[in-house]
């Protein structure tokens, strides 16, 4: 069974480098609840089979709204991890197609407390070095702030990968 599964996976040699990689990127989200969501992340990588990987991610998350008619922002960081899977797997395409989904949790003492939940499909160029990365997902805050409610939101991302 277990050798099946080996070659239905393709597990081949890696080294270090190629099994590791970093992303940096920025993004907001669909306005809800009269809150716009702005937010800059990086995430580490770490193929553990050729076609899915796991990672850790921090945030900072910026929330922009209004009070009492003033603009105003929240600001905290969380923290989080989450697994990915590759979709668009051939060694010989230079296209990168992913389904990510993620948790995150807050540190600190931010003004809104909340755990993060994320469903994602991440579009990447592959190289050696720094390329494009695209995400596009679902998001999902389970608040623990009163007066402020869970909601969900599409996002959009843009960042660089290594």
């Amino acid at each position: 069974m277990l050798m099946l599964a080996c070659t239905t996976v393709g597990i081949h040699a890696q080294t270090v480098m190629e099994r590791i990689h970093f992303e940096f990127a920025a993004g907001t989200g669909v306005r809800q609840n009269g809150i716009k969501p702005i937010d800059f992340s990086f995430k580490s990588l770490v193929d553990f089979v050729s076609i899915s990987y796991l990672f850790v991610t921090v945030e900072d998350n910026i929330s922009l709204y209004k009070n009492d008619g003033v603009r105003t922002y929240s600001n905290g960081v969380s923290i989080g991890g989450g697994l990915g899977v590759s979709l668009l797997n051939g060694k010989q395409g230079i296209h990168g197609l992913d389904v990510r989904v993620k948790a995150l949790d807050c540190v600190g003492s931010p003004a809104w407390k909340r755990t993060t939940y994320d469903a994602a499909l991440a579009w990447y160029v592959r190289s050696g070095r720094f390329s494009p990365v695209l995400e596009l997902g679902y998001r999902f805050l389970d608040s623990r702030t009163a007066g402020l409610d869970n909601y969900g939101n599409a996002y959009l991302s843009i960042g660089l990968r290594y």
